[in-house]
């Protein structure tokens, strides 16, 4: 009890003395200012905001196994998608409770990253990233030529959340737990080891490390937040299809992650919302939305190669020094 307490103490410093960084202010500020976001009654707002909040973890999730181990994965939307429709189906037809539903689905999305994973680690580089992605392929023929869990049409018809703030404020709940617990794995010894792997596997492994458990775990560990984002995506929608298992899901994630800044897990939340907000602002402009957005990533990859979030971090907080006279 006293070691827990001490423990406790600890925890509650650190914060403390985080808390009063700039970034840490930063940081709480931009949080508070979410939570309020419902207050507006604006629901197509709230909406946007829901979807952003869903894509950062899922977008985290692939920068820690890509950004943080290194294995580069063009198939992420596989884990996203077999957590979606186990967490339905769980609640569709065997009547369980969301919470029970979504653990299931973010279980059964690690058993899906172990079968993935192991075949896949035998390779490197492009030809990793393109086994993870003939896997979701395979789940997308599978899912869309079969009768099985709604064949092409999928399974719909999940009961809505009566209380909205409620919904909001759970995703939320989830975001800012999931996106702090991966951080802390990227900072943990576990991280460092991985972080070891992706700069030199060889040296790695000449070092007495077991590169291929380490690399497993790290497929599961991101296969758990991709599968927790893929049930609370289809809770919200009340619905799930074939097409989730689309590798359009997977490249979001990249292109999340690359925006806010790879090898960063917060940088993620700015990615999610920046290209949730931007999609939605181009959708008036049909065909010339997609060569706008092009050019938009085109620019940020160019001129922010490490992501946007640093950087403007930096000049923000530049800014905050010069106001304050130092």
């Amino acid at each position: 009890m006293a070691s827990l307490s001490i423990d406790l103490i600890s925890m509650v410093n650190r914060f403390r003395v985080w808390a009063l960084t700039f970034r840490g202010s930063i940081t709480l500020f931009c949080l508070l200012g979410l939570l309020l976001v419902p207050l507006t009654g604006n629901e197509y707002l709230t909406t946007i905001i829901i979807t952003s909040m869903i894509l950062a973890i899922f977008a985290a999730s692939w920068d820690l196994l890509a950004g943080f181990a290194g294995q580069v994965s063009f198939g992420h939307s596989a884990f996203f998608g077999i957590a979606g429709y186990v967490t339905a189906a769980f609640v569709r037809f065997l009547g369980h409770h969301w919470v029970i539903a979504l653990l299931a689905g973010a279980g059964m999305a690690v058993v899906f990253s172990l079968l993935i994973g192991i075949p896949c680690l035998r390779l490197k580089g492009p030809y990793l990233a393109l086994g993870t992605l003939a896997f979701s392929l395979v789940l997308y023929r599978l899912f869309l030529t079969g009768t099985w869990l709604g064949g092409t049409e999928g399974i719909s018809g999940l009961p809505r959340a009566e209380n909205p703030y409620l919904v909001f404020y759970a995703i939320a709940g989830f975001m800012v737990v999931s996106l702090v617990a991966m951080r802390a794995i990227a900072d943990s010894r576990l991280g460092t080891v991985m972080k070891a792997i992706r700069d030199d596997e060889l040296c790695a492994d000449a070092s007495g490390i077991n590169t291929t458990v380490y690399k497993l775990l790290a497929f599961m560990i991101s296969g758990f937040f991709a599968g927790i984002a893929g049930a609370i995506f289809v809770l919200d929608t009340t619905a799930v299809n074939p097409a989730i298992y689309q590798p359009l899901y997977s490249f979001y994630a990249i292109i999340m992650a690359s925006i806010g800044g790879i090898a960063t897990i917060y940088g993620s939340i700015i990615g999610a919302f920046l290209f949730i907000i931007l999609s939605e602002v181009l959708r008036p402009l049909a065909a010339a939305a997609l060569l706008i957005f092009a050019a938009l990533l085109i620019l940020i990859i160019r001129f922010a190669e490490e992501g946007v979030m640093n950087p403007v971090l930096e000049k923000v907080q530049e800014l905050y020094d010069k106001i304050r006279g130092r």
